[in-house]
């Protein structure tokens, strides 16, 4: 039985973060890999927000969110999570069976919905912390670009 599916619209401010980028297609243990590298580098930094992953075409960003102004640790790269209305589902579980949320919001949610994909990269905003809560409590905000899509 599959879990109740939930979609909201909703409209984001841009995030900025400190990240890290692998180029290509990125596997669960790819993802796995440079988040603690992203985490180590930043214990003891300020946290505006919770950390986030976008997944672009061609690379992943593991992101640490900063607050505006703040000095980016050494070695990271800064990103943004782009400003604009967004499709969000809440994917509960392990990080490896997020595009099983991510194809239903796509196969299930979004061609019914008066929306079509928007330009820019997925966003994935990691509500709790995997050190701290078991694979089965961890919650994933996927939150997908949208824009209206017109009636012909």
């Amino acid at each position: 039985m599959e879990a109740k599916f939930s979609v909201k619209v909703e409209k984001h401010e841009a995030a900025r973060g400190a990240g890290l980028r692998v180029e290509g297609e990125t596997t669960p243990e790819g993802a796995g890999l440079i988040w603690g590298r992203l985490l180590q580098r930043c214990a003891g930094v300020a946290s505006a927000g919770p950390p986030f992953g976008l997944r672009f075409e061609d690379c992943y960003a593991a992101c640490w969110a900063i607050p505006p102004g703040y000095p980016l640790p050494e070695g990271l790269i800064e990103c943004e999570a782009p400003a604009g209305w967004y499709a969000a589902a809440t994917h509960e579980g392990a990080y490896d069976r997020i595009d099983d949320t991510l194809r239903r919001m796509n196969e299930e949610w979004l061609p019914h919905a008066g929306f079509r994909r928007g330009e820019g990269p997925l966003l994935e905003r990691y509500l709790n912390d995997p050190r701290e809560v078991p694979e089965a409590g961890l919650l994933t905000e996927i939150c997908l670009p949208v824009e209206p899509d017109p009636i012909e």
